[in-house]
């Protein structure tokens, strides 16, 4: 009787000794997957403040151009007229048009790529719905419901923003490649049918190859951002991580409520960067998100004065221009340029450069450039992926001490 207890508590050593172990195994593979993560990390907002170009002035008249035109429909005249302005007004811009089938209709995506001499072939992608809704749904006028609406705020403000960031890319002396990627077809969806929206960023992101998502460093969509009421949080199957990157350069700007800006007055409450805040809708973040690119939604919601979740002027014909503020488009447009100037949506050069070497290099070699390069790493940087791997092997232990003595006591 006293073996088999033996070998019964020698079973046990052994389950938890393999138990152990799995746990250290675990742990070891989050912390290498946390270390292989590429990391964000701009410069201080406040010493780029004063170099802020972006005119919102400006950007409100492209608003009212694009109304003025008429609604900017799948397949229409005002929607090529639209795109062949862009192209032309943004002439450092190589432009490419391509177009899709979709049920009844042909979207066409027009796509312009900024790429200085000196680009480490990182992307920063800018995304913005050009088309106008085919219908007024929420419309209080049941008899204009059937009828395409202005489209001022949701698609010309974000086209605005796209086009006066454009005019400033290049002087900035940006050492990354830039996209302003202008989707069709985002806002002719059905009511309550999900799989019929944005059209145009689903082609886009299906058919880019692995290597050009690799190097899409931010995928930042802005849509329904020229509320003179503005407000907006973060938005679910988006990026955390980027989201991040966004706090500090609206807090520089003023736009947080209990932080102060660049000299010391107290922000507004228009960004709210509480992760539990966040909302959910479906845009043109949501296909880049499932191919695994990092994508963040300037977005906002609430559509009027004291307008409710998906309400206020929303999907009616009282969108129009009027209600589009110059000052709104510009908070948003100089969180963009912002984060362009302080290099706030690349990876670390050190990340990137360590790539870039390693690739076709001997494994000696490799061996020797990763030391080089690990030198060049701020310390605060090199310690995380440590601590993550210390501190998930001493909780491993202390599960392990945990469950060991309450087998002692049991037995």
């Amino acid at each position: 009787m006293l073996t088999d207890g033996f070998e019964s508590k020698s079973g046990n050593i052994r389950h938890f000794c393999a138990y152990f172990l799995t746990v250290i195994l675990v742990l070891t593979g989050v912390a290498s997957a946390e270390n292989s993560a590429k990391q964000y990390s701009g410069g201080n907002p406040c010493d780029f403040i004063d170099s802020l170009e972006f005119n919102g002035t400006a950007a409100n008249e492209s608003v009212l151009w694009q109304t003025n035109i008429g609604p900017r429909l799948p397949g229409s005249n005002a929607s090529a007229q639209l795109r062949q302005s862009i192209s032309e007004n943004l002439s450092q811009w190589s432009f490419e048009e391509s177009s899709h089938q979709r049920e009844n209709f042909t979207l066409t995506n027009l796509v312009g790529t900024y790429s200085p001499n000196n680009s480490t072939g990182q992307n920063v992608v800018f995304v913005a719905h050009y088309d106008s809704r085919y219908i007024g749904e929420r419309d209080e006028n049941e008899t204009l419901r059937s009828q395409p609406i202005p489209g001022a705020n949701d698609g010309a403000s974000g086209v605005a923003v796209l086009i006066e960031l454009g005019r400033i890319i290049p002087s900035l002396d940006l050492q990354h490649n830039v996209t302003l990627f202008f989707t069709d077809a985002e806002d002719q969806g059905k009511p309550f049918f999900e799989n019929t929206w944005s059209y145009g960023a689903d082609a886009w992101v299906s058919n880019l190859t692995e290597e050009y998502k690799e190097n899409i460093s931010a995928y930042i969509v802005v849509d329904m951002i020229g509320d003179a009421y503005l407000d907006f949080t973060r938005v679910s199957s988006t990026s955390d991580v980027l989201w991040d990157t966004v706090t500090p350069i609206a807090a520089a700007l003023g736009m947080i409520d209990g932080e102060v800006d660049c000299q010391g007055v107290n922000g507004l409450n228009i960004y709210n960067p509480d992760p539990g805040a966040e909302r959910g809708v479906i845009d043109d973040h949501v296909a880049a998100h499932n191919a695994g690119i990092p994508a963040i939604n300037f977005i906002d919601l609430n559509y009027g004065e004291n307008a409710s979740f998906f309400g206020g002027h929303w999907h009616t014909h009282n969108d129009t221009a009027d209600k589009v503020s110059s000052e709104s488009l510009e908070y948003i447009g100089s969180i963009l340029e912002l984060g362009l100037r302080t290099d706030a949506w690349v990876w670390n050069h050190s990340e990137v450069q360590h790539e870039n070497i390693t690739q076709n290099l001997s494994e000696d070699e490799q061996k020797n450039s990763e030391q080089s390069v690990d030198e060049e790493v701020p310390n605060e940087i090199q310690n995380y992926p440590f601590l993550t791997f210390f501190g998930g092997v001493s909780i491993a232990i202390v599960l392990f001490l945990v469950v060991f003595l309450r087998w002692q006591i049991r037995d």
